[in-house]
């Protein structure tokens, strides 16, 4: 009996550990990405295991305070990194430990807060995305894979249909869009080395938990420019947004422009994100060198 009852015992702890792993392995609030901004201040909560920071190249330098390499200086953060690596990581060896760190990357020196306090989570991954840096389709893939895709493909081209024909559906049935917000907003716009990308509307549907851009991508380049459309990102502070659905042609004709709608849903560990339309937004635009890349929803 004393046998079976320490079995009972050994099997329940397993079967604990093994769920608290399971929800682990889909806990997205440990795995962030980043838009890269030299002008941004990224504070970020470590612990005693292994945070680790990628860019899109190679580092070349990392200077800090409270931070060192070496164990033996028994500084309150320490630094695990390789000269010409992506990434580097750091953890905390003393409680409420707390460092300050500026990396070098491609000219541009990006500033860093990292602390330990008892109640807050520490991140795992910090991954800062490249406006300008060449991606694949592969690279922002799995976010098509999380839970705020419950919406049927169907209902979100619903949404874009509805915000494309916003002024005619108002103006055929006036007071029938309940449910629905829009705001034009005034010179939101994100400028890059040879093209701009400007919000001219967003549609927010509350019932889906849904908000709609229209895009405006201006190029000034005397070539054509190619972007992967479901890569293009929404840019809320620190947090980034890929698309739950694309409408964009992904390439911008020489002194030109195009025109681009994408939508966000949710939040991506599947909870509702209730964005207000009156934010300041960013799109952030992975261009693609080889327009054979391009892959178009």
């Amino acid at each position: 009996m004393i046998r079976r009852t320490h079995l009972c015992i050994v099997l329940l702890l397993i079967a604990t550990q093994l769920l608290s792993a399971n929800e682990d392995r889909y806990n997205t609030e440990v795995i962030k990405e980043y838009a890269l901004d030299a002008n941004t201040v990224y504070n970020i909560p470590i612990g005693n295991t292994p945070t680790t920071v990628t860019f899109p190249g190679p580092l070349v330098s990392i200077d800090g305070a409270n931070i060192s390499n070496n164990p033996s200086n028994k500084a309150p953060v320490l630094l695990s990194y390789v000269d010409g690596h992506y990434y580097f990581s750091v953890r905390a060896v003393l409680p409420k430990a707390q460092a300050a760190v500026n990396v070098v990357h491609n000219g541009q020196t990006y500033v860093f807060n990292f602390y330990h306090k008892e109640d807050s989570i520490p991140y795992r991954t910090v991954r800062l995305l490249g406006a300008d840096a060449e991606t694949s389709y592969g690279s922002s893939r799995p976010r098509w894979g999380h839970e705020i895709h419950k919406i049927s493909p169907t209902a979100l081209l619903s949404l874009l249909d509805r915000s494309k024909s916003h002024y005619l559906i108002n103006e055929a049935y006036p007071g029938k869009l309940d449910g629905v917000e829009h705001r034009m907003p005034d010179n939101m716009v994100t400028e890059y080395k040879d093209f701009t990308a400007s919000v001219d509307e967003i549609f927010r549907f509350n019932k889906y938990d849904t908000l709609v851009f229209k895009i405006n991508l201006h190029s000034t380049s005397k070539d054509p420019i190619y972007y992967q459309p479901q890569s293009v990102a929404i840019r809320i502070g620190q947090n980034l947004y890929f698309p739950s659905i694309a409408d964009a042609s992904g390439i911008i004709p020489p002194d030109s422009g195009s025109v681009a709608y994408i939508a966000i849903t949710g939040k991506p560990n599947g909870e509702r994100a209730d964005l207000s339309i009156k934010n300041q937004f960013q799109v952030i635009v992975s261009k693609v060198s080889d327009p054979a890349k391009l892959v178009i929803p």
